[in-house]
């Protein structure tokens, strides 16, 4: 069953959330292009996540669904703005806002997406209102200081991988972190279970950006959605390029073209080693849910877990 259909009911809620924003006045400059943005395809796994984290911890799923439009848009939102950031021109196979207007009006319409993610938040119908704007701007806040070190790291050639590591915790897994841990709070779940959730969605986190960066090298390009080897072309720092950097010296390494980076990834034990990196991330992210009783949210959110392991996408 394809991804989009096995969630289609979640999603639902989610989209039906996502167009009730509340709007004051036509103005075209600031909404087409949000529109634009949010109707892009996308796996929405992050919203996903805040209503399965939910009804794993016992809450009704549906309680969940303004909180969980609320990441979407907060997700969005950084896409925006890492996308002029890193002057990617394309953003899930269409032209990224900044291409298709301009940087400015890329720049308001990134500003809007936040907006409405508070919005989205503070509609939330539990009384614990003030809890989840706090984490989730502290979440936001830890995820601009991810995209704030990975702009340094490109300037930086001694990264090491637990320096990597840290970043992408930031950047990448906060998120995903974020939406499990609403999802438990909207629940009414106690202290040890938010933390289980909150374990879970980082390890889901870091387990996704360190298999994705092994996707820029071995996936597909058609099923990829963008250039293979691209993070190694753009010279963007992943935990390969700084393990094997690290190994081979970086005389060596700065010689490298792409099929001799790619050969030597295989040849020197990188890609073995950052999988099974990969594999210990998933593992405890299965490790964090084993407390939970069985339930179908239970159930769906260790099926995520297998797909985004094994994913080509």
């Amino acid at each position: 069953m394809q991804f989009q259909e096995k969630y289609k009911t979640y999603f639902q809620y989610i989209d039906k959330e996502i167009k009730s924003l509340k709007t004051f006045q036509a103005v075209p400059l600031f909404y087409d292009p949000i529109h634009y943005v949010l109707d892009l395809p996308g796996k929405k796994i992050r919203p996903l996540m805040v209503m399965l984290s939910c009804g794993i911890a016992g809450g009704e799923t549906i309680k969940a669904a303004p909180a969980a439009a609320a990441v979407e848009l907060l997700h969005n939102f950084t896409l925006v703005h890492d996308d002029i950031m890193d002057n990617d021109e394309t953003r899930r196979g269409k032209p990224s806002v900044h291409a298709k207007w301009d940087v400015n009006t890329a720049i308001l319409a990134g500003d809007g997406l936040l907006g409405f993610a508070f919005q989205k938040l503070l509609q939330t119908d539990i009384q614990a209102r003030g809890l989840l704007a706090d984490r989730f701007t502290e979440a936001m806040i830890i995820i601009c200081e991810g995209q704030g070190l990975d702009k340094m790291f490109e300037e930086q050639q001694s990264i090491t991988a637990d320096e990597y590591l840290d970043m992408i915790s930031r950047k990448t897994a906060a998120l995903i972190q974020l939406s499990c841990e609403l999802g438990a709070i909207i629940a009414d779940a106690d202290q040890m279970e938010i933390k289980q959730l909150h374990d879970f969605g980082f390890n889901l986190g870091m387990g996704f950006q360190v298999q994705d960066d092994i996707l820029d090298i071995t996936a597909d390009q058609d099923t990829l959605g963008k250039k293979v080897g691209s993070d190694f072309e753009m010279q963007k720092q992943t935990v390969l390029s700084i393990k094997l950097r690290q190994k081979i010296g970086r005389d060596k390494f700065d010689s490298l073209d792409l099929n001799s980076y790619t050969k030597l990834l295989k040849n020197e034990g990188i890609l073995d080693e950052v999988g099974a990196l990969a594999e210990n991330y998933f593992s405890a992210a299965r490790q964090n849910l084993n407390d939970f009783a069985a339930s179908e949210h239970k159930r769906l959110m260790l099926e995520i877990v297998d797909d985004i392991q094994h994913r080509t996408w």
